[in-house]
């Protein structure tokens, strides 16, 4: 390890353009953010032992028109993964074009005639439609599947615990159906094979479990630290800042519905240890790990 000063000029990215033709892959650490258009699905073909198949590269799309790869080609989900989490963390859109985007909750095909007078169970208000045509109510089943969906989000379940973790919704929902008079009870099970189609329709659109960007703290804690490299600091005042950026985000770091997470301070002291390394080694003090 070297002796650098601490009061000297951290480096800041450089990487602006994709004529540099020294790299394959652009790396997140050297790219000035401030000069990349957005962030690209590219989709293409590969043959490899006679055998040609579809493989999407993650790409970051410069001001200039050119453009590098920033991750494997692989699978549509791993490239779209890690261009939403660059995008989250950069500030920068991301233009995806591989595949439609998933439909929003229509009422069509999932209004039943029931009003909330009807239900004495706890009802999602967002699961109520209103026509004001007719000045009445119905129940969206879609709306209510995706309202459970949305109680068993994160807290660091995979999807199919996630997925099993929507029983004792669903239950709840069926027992008020099946106790509501004006309900016929042939009309329950189809209406529950809505909501739970819904429920999980819900799951895997939003489902980021194995997601890059939520991967380790130690990618965000790494990628703060380039983003307070680009501001033209000294190693110092660089970790005081970072410091005060992870403080920031995971102090009060909470779950979809609103529970703190539980680990957050062992998360946050991860980020700050990554991203303190990234930015000892662009000061010539350290090795990189990643």
């Amino acid at each position: 390890m070297s002796t650098t000063d601490t009061t000297e000029i951290l480096p800041r990215p450089s990487l602006g353009s994709g004529k540099c033709t020294s790299y394959d892959r652009a790396p997140e650490g050297e790219i000035d953010w401030t000069l990349v258009r957005d962030l690209w699905v590219q989709s293409m073909l590969l043959e490899q032992d006679g055998q040609v198949s579809r493989v999407y590269a993650p790409c970051v799309v410069f001001l200039d028109g050119t453009w590098l790869p920033i991750g494997p080609m692989g699978d549509l989900d791993a490239a779209r993964r890690l261009c939403h989490r660059w995008s989250a963390i950069h500030d920068a859109s991301v233009s995806d074009m591989t595949r439609p985007r998933p439909p929003a909750i229509s009422p069509e095909g999932n209004l039943v005639d029931i009003s909330p007078a009807d239900l004495e169970g706890n009802i999602s208000d967002e699961a109520w439609s209103y026509d004001a045509k007719e000045n009445r109510f119905r129940l969206n089943l879609a709306c209510v599947g995706t309202d459970l969906g949305i109680k068993v989000m994160n807290h660091g379940k995979t999807l199919d615990q996630k997925i099993e973790a929507l029983t004792p919704g669903l239950d709840r929902i069926e027992a008020i159906f099946r106790a509501c008079d004006v309900i016929q009870p042939h009309y329950v099970r189809p209406w529950m094979a809505t909501v739970r189609e819904a429920a999980v329709w819900w799951l895997r659109e939003t489902d980021w479990s194995d997601a890059d960007y939520i991967e380790t703290p130690e990618d965000d804690g790494r990628s703060m630290a380039d983003e307070v490299r680009k501001e033209g600091v000294t190693l110092e005042t660089a970790l005081i800042r970072l410091k005060e950026r992870i403080v920031q985000i995971y102090r009060d770091m909470r779950w979809d519905d609103g529970t703190l997470v539980e680990d957050r301070a062992e998360r946050a002291q991860k980020a700050f240890t990554a991203g303190s390394e990234r930015l000892a080694y662009f000061a010539g003090r350290m090795t990189p790990h990643a």
